[in-house]
């Protein structure tokens, strides 16, 4: 059985038939599940049966950053499952994830693959967790400063980087630490640039 078929079928076992449709935007995906479940109240109905006196407004998704970065710039690595907005976890569970998978940070084949080896359907997959050939491949190193996104600048600023060491190719402290002596803010950023515990 190829990739594609088991991820075909993986998706389809999930999300129902049409690979097509797994990454459609609709007014749920950047909900989380618990939000989306509170929400589909028939006729939002109060749980014990009585009607509200108004309706209530749809929940929007929030744009909420963690120190400076929205969760789709750091790749959803720190963002547990039960947190994911659905297009995320429709995302994750068509390259491979399972909630335990993605919660434990464990590696998949995907992992071993490089950009270009990827189908369409992971990459399409992939840019909905956030990432793309730069940063699954090199990390953004083979850009120049000016050439890097305003929020991968901002990220590499944090880690010690400016325009001056980043083109010169310089190490910063940064390089010197293990994965577990990073803060949480120094490892959202290491996210933001494609790094995360495995690729560390």
């Amino acid at each position: 059985m190829t990739i594609l078929s088991q991820t075909i079928e993986k998706v389809s076992n999930c999300c129902g038939a049409g690979l097509g449709k797994i990454f459609h935007k609709d007014d749920e995906d950047d909900v989380p599940a618990a939000a989306t479940a509170a929400s589909s109240k028939p006729n939002g109905s109060k749980p014990n049966g009585s009607k509200p006196t108004a309706a209530a407004a749809p929940a929007k998704p929030a744009s909420k950053k963690t120190h400076g970065f929205t969760d789709k710039e750091a790749k959803y690595e720190d963002v547990p499952w039960s947190k994911l907005p659905l297009s995320a976890r429709k995302a994750a569970k068509a390259i491979g994830f399972d909630e335990k998978q993605w919660d434990d940070k464990e590696w998949l084949e995907i992992d071993d693959k490089h950009w270009e080896d990827l189908t369409d359907e992971e990459k399409t997959a992939c840019e909905t967790l956030g990432w793309d050939a730069n940063s699954w491949d090199e990390k953004y190193e083979d850009k120049s400063w000016g050439d890097l996104p305003t929020h991968v600048q901002k990220a590499a600023e944090k880690l010690g980087w400016n325009q001056e060491n980043w083109d010169e190719d310089w190490d910063t402290p940064t390089w010197e630490k293990e994965w577990e002596q990073f803060t949480d803010e120094e490892k959202r950023c290491l996210h933001v640039l494609g790094y995360y515990v495995h690729t560390w």
